[in-house]
């Protein structure tokens, strides 16, 4: 982590932006490539659980809140972690703000169909996508021609949309392979810049119940996720809150 503005809550780190200042300082980026990730609740649970993701996470250069439920937890514990910055807001906001229809993003993952619809419904004209195939993460060469599609076609944004932990994997690799630019970690941001995912409406959110609205739009994909998976967070803030005091 490359920004001395971070505080600690449940073990990661968060560098605490405005949505503002990290999009200036994105679309600023003169340095190397960095990667950016936004957790939510269950990144925090896996990198609280698995070695191996933590590792991972941990080399991330920012890393800024995504999730309303750990705004709240850590309002609870009076632990100021930043803004919540969606990955599919802050991807938004960068594609409606690129100083001129030139500039060079690519991004990984997404259907041709749904990549199709966003270049179209924003007017970009220097946009270069890849759509890896399922599994592509445990095939080396698969990964290979992520990375060569990267070295390619140099970006200035790279929006790295096939779930986690594969993003965070692959834009390490990209990262280790040369490249340059600024790595966005955003999962099925362009889904909802398409249209194929729905946000919640801003009162949902505002509640922190988007997890809801989006788990009775789906779920038995996310039936695991939100249920099985994400009461892990309650012991693990318990314990936090336990060992601080």
């Amino acid at each position: 982590m490359i920004f001395s503005n971070s505080v600690g809550f449940l073990g990661v780190f968060f560098n605490r932006f405005t949505i503002d200042s990290l999009i200036s300082f994105i679309l600023d980026f003169k340095g190397s490539y960095i990667t950016v990730v936004t957790p939510n609740v269950d990144h925090v649970v896996r990198f609280n659980s698995n070695i191996e993701f933590k590792k991972i996470y941990q080399q991330a250069d920012i890393t800024v809140n995504d999730s309303r439920i750990l705004n709240l937890l850590s309002k609870i514990a009076r632990i100021d972690i930043g803004s919540v910055i969606p990955g599919s807001d802050l991807t938004k906001k960068l594609i409606e703000n690129l100083p001129c229809n030139g500039f060079p993003i690519a991004v990984i993952g997404g259907s041709n169909e749904t990549i199709k619809f966003v270049v179209d419904k924003y007017n970009l004209t220097s946009l270069h996508h890849y759509n890896p195939p399922m599994g592509f993460i445990d095939n080396e060469a698969e990964v290979g021609k992520c990375v060569n599609f990267i070295l390619d076609n140099p970006s200035k944004i790279i929006f790295i949309c096939v779930g986690s932990p594969r993003q965070e994997i692959l834009s390490m690799k990209i990262k280790d392979a040369g490249a340059t630019g600024v790595a966005l970690c955003v999962g099925a941001s362009f889904l909802f810049l398409s249209g194929e995912e729905k946000r919640a409406p801003q009162i949902i959110q505002k509640l922190s119940l988007e997890w809801l609205f989006r788990f009775i739009q789906s779920p038995k994909r996310l039936f695991k996720r939100y249920i099985v998976d994400g009461v892990k967070i309650v012991p693990i803030f318990l314990k936090y809150i336990i060992n601080r005091d």
